[in-house]
């Protein structure tokens, strides 16, 4: 059994709550208001994001991707040094979703800084098979990938999923499972250079929960818990389950004492854990431990992405999570975003924590502003875009 050093406390009740979106100062600064149960936990009333700026442009789309069919989209973006890196899921040719690779990025990012330098493709650390036999666990590589630092080791680490890809029914990409890789080279050299593959941490078949579905496991974020706690993340999964039942996207909470495992479900009094009182549908949650020691998680709120929405939740040690502890952040009615200008938002890329108490989080979204048309015929391109927030006073 895994030892942590506090109980799993995942609040569940339902909570009725009045318009938690925030957007752009000029156009909202409303907060979550509480009109029949609210947050818990006192550090909400201080934890409260607005959106304050965003760029003209997305900063990875068609000019520095050329040879995309799709775009990009599931990512995970981190602070080293003077850079930011992402490594994120590249789609590079047809059928979509199947096709795909994990790269990495980085863009200079100096303390004082208000936007990254322009954006740099460092190398493919991994490329799926790409056939569509329902053969291959790595025939799609799309779209999961997180970055984590061994303070153990002194390397980093990437978490990625792989599928098989099937060509018989809508959901193409099943029987996920969440690879980890390591890198060569310690320290921050080691992100532009080689992974190496170690082990599956978490797979269907390995203590597959009953709300899990088809699509298997999709992501994994670990994120530490602090000196001796060990290491939580969130898992995600969707499709038909063994019951016949399609409950959509849920996630769920796993732990591990080291990045190396053995990574083990929570139970299910915990899991699936419900992170928003917003949506009931949520991928990919990415979480930061900010500097007051509490954390933040940005997820895909999949039923508010075509209101330009990103779903985030605020919890004080990083275990117990609560829906009412949540809002919605509307990243595009900014008029700085208008390269988004569909609405469509995808997947948080995570919130890098700056000095002097701004965040910076990264998302994808589709950009139709560069008005291309690929060589599939495809003029739709998923891109990644920024945006600052900050608590609201």
């Amino acid at each position: 059994q895994l030892s942590l050093a506090r109980p799993l406390l995942l609040a569940t009740a339902a909570v009725f709550l009045a318009d938690g979106i925030v957007g752009r100062p000029s156009l909202s600064r409303r907060a979550l208001k509480s009109t029949g149960g609210g947050c818990p936990h006192s550090g909400w009333a201080t934890h409260q994001l607005e959106v304050v700026d965003a760029p003209s442009t997305s900063v990875i789309n068609r000019t520095n991707l050329a040879d995309s069919f799709f775009g990009i989209e599931g990512g995970h973006m981190l602070q080293v040094g003077s850079h930011l890196y992402t490594v994120i899921t590249e789609f590079n040719d047809p059928p979509l979703w199947v096709p795909s690779r994990i790269a990495m990025w980085r863009a200079p990012f100096a303390a004082g800084d208000v936007w990254p330098g322009n954006w740099e493709r460092l190398g493919t650390l991994f490329t799926s098979g790409g056939t569509c036999d329902c053969k291959s666990f790595r025939a799609s590589l799309g779209s999961s990938a997180a970055l984590a630092y061994n303070n153990q080791t002194g390397h980093y680490e990437v978490f990625y999923v792989g599928f098989k890809s099937c060509n018989d029914s809508s959901f193409v990409n099943r029987n996920g499972r969440i690879f980890r890789a390591v890198a060569v080279v310690p320290g921050e050299a080691g992100l532009s250079g080689t992974f190496q593959d170690v082990d599956v941490v978490i797979s269907p078949d390995r203590g597959m929960q009953p709300w899990e579905g088809l699509q298997g496991d999709d992501s994994l974020q670990p994120y530490s818990l602090g000196d001796g706690r060990g290491w939580a993340g969130f898992y995600g999964s969707a499709g038909v389950t063994a019951s016949g039942v399609n409950p959509g996207q849920q996630v769920g909470l796993a732990f591990a004492p080291t990045l190396a495992g053995p990574w083990v479900r929570a139970g299910g009094a915990t899991n699936p854990v419900n992170l928003s009182a917003w949506v009931s549908h949520i991928e990919q949650p990415m979480v930061t431990q900010l500097r007051d020691g509490s954390f933040v998680a940005v997820f895909d709120a999949l039923s508010a992405q075509g209101r330009g929405m990103i779903g985030y939740s605020w919890s004080p040690d990083g275990i117990q999570w609560h829906p009412a502890c949540s809002q919605l952040l509307d990243v595009l009615k900014s008029p700085a975003a208008a390269w988004a200008h569909t609405n469509v938002t995808r997947t948080p890329q995570g919130l890098v924590e700056l000095q002097g108490g701004d965040l910076l989080l990264g998302f994808s979204a589709y950009d139709f502003v560069l008005n291309y048309t690929s060589k599939y015929g495809n003029n739709k391109h998923e891109s990644m875009g920024l945006a600052r927030v900050r608590f609201q006073q």
